[in-house]
């Protein structure tokens, strides 16, 4: 396709009804795009929209395919013009994606947790990459290869960091899932934070990471070759985020501090492994790039982002 073409298309979008998914296939659908949504065909939408009656949807385990060595070509099938891969973890996957692919524009999501610990902030996309784990590390290299290790199609990535909204928990206050921590900050503003809760969680509204897919498939002239984070422009200490919570229920926060290893024999090692991978890292990444090359404009701040994922909660 022509690489500055913005007119309809046929899209194929690899987990297209997950988090990023939900938002990102109708906007495809109200362009008018015809979309094709290739899963696992065991989720739903996280909310619903009319445009998703006009989706193609096709079945497909990717992993069994993979390894069947047929994933590539099942995609391919379908005869996109573009493709939207959400669920990418390594360059194996990629270039299993890409081999039976022609020129057309892949995006692909990676993770700002890839970058790993934050160091001069605001973090961009040009900041050195340190992986903490085998997880970033395959994001990495996926980066990598798809953006500078082939040039069969064209590529973008975009770098979500804790995506939120709702229909599912966010990263709460003590930087984890635990419900029960909503559940006591709404009744009386309690909460038990690790350390001194100055750690910095940076959370994103599921449809502004949607938006940012959106613009770097619609706009390859300037996305090719690139990738963009798609962050809240803020990000929020864990204190001021319990406070704001505490508050939006209608109490004053009522902070616990507790040291690492009280913590972790408090809440438990499930919880606490989640906690340490937010508060190492801390994340404070620039959006400056996606505003500048694509005219992003987010919808969300910090905190409208986290309030519209606990307003939704059952709790």
């Amino acid at each position: 396709m022509s690489r500055d073409s913005v007119g309809p298309m046929n899209i194929t979008v690899i987990g297209g009804t997950g988090h990023i998914g939900t938002y990102l296939v109708p906007s495809l659908v109200r362009d008018g795009h015809e979309v094709t949504v290739v899963s696992r065909g065991q989720r739903r939408p996280y909310s619903d929209d009319a445009a998703w009656s006009s989706v193609k949807f096709v079945t497909c385990e990717r992993q069994r395919a993979e390894a069947e060595g047929t994933f590539g070509r099942f995609v391919a099938d379908q005869q996109p013009e573009a493709v939207v891969d959400l669920t990418c973890f390594s360059p194996q996957q990629a270039q299993q994606l890409l081999d039976p692919l022609d020129d057309q524009h892949v995006v692909a999501t990676g993770s700002n947790w890839s970058f790993g610990r934050s160091t001069v902030v605001p973090m961009t996309e040009e900041t050195p990459r340190q992986p903490l784990t085998a997880s970033d590390r395959g994001k990495v290299a996926m980066e990598e290869y798809l953006l500078r290790g082939q040039s069969k199609v064209s590529a973008s990535v975009v770098h979500p960091s804790h995506i939120s909204g709702p229909g599912w928990p966010a990263i709460n206050p003590a930087g984890n899932y635990d419900v029960g921590v909503y559940r006591s900050l709404k009744r009386d503003g309690s909460v038990t934070l690790p350390l001194d809760g100055m750690a910095l969680l940076q959370h994103v509204h599921a449809a502004d990471v949607a938006e940012v897919h959106r613009l770097a498939l619609t706009r390859p002239d300037v996305s090719a070759g690139e990738s963009f984070n798609a962050v809240a422009e803020q990000s929020i200490t864990q204190r001021a985020y319990a406070t704001l919570l505490a508050r939006h229920f209608g109490h004053e926060p009522r902070m616990r501090f507790l040291p690492w290893a009280q913590f972790v024999a408090e809440v438990g090692e499930a919880h606490a492994s989640v906690t340490y991978g937010h508060i190492t890292r801390s994340p404070h990444f620039s959006m400056a790039k996606a505003r500048d090359v694509l005219g992003f404009i987010p919808r969300y701040s910090e905190e409208q982002t986290v309030l519209s994922a606990v307003d939704a909660l059952d709790i």
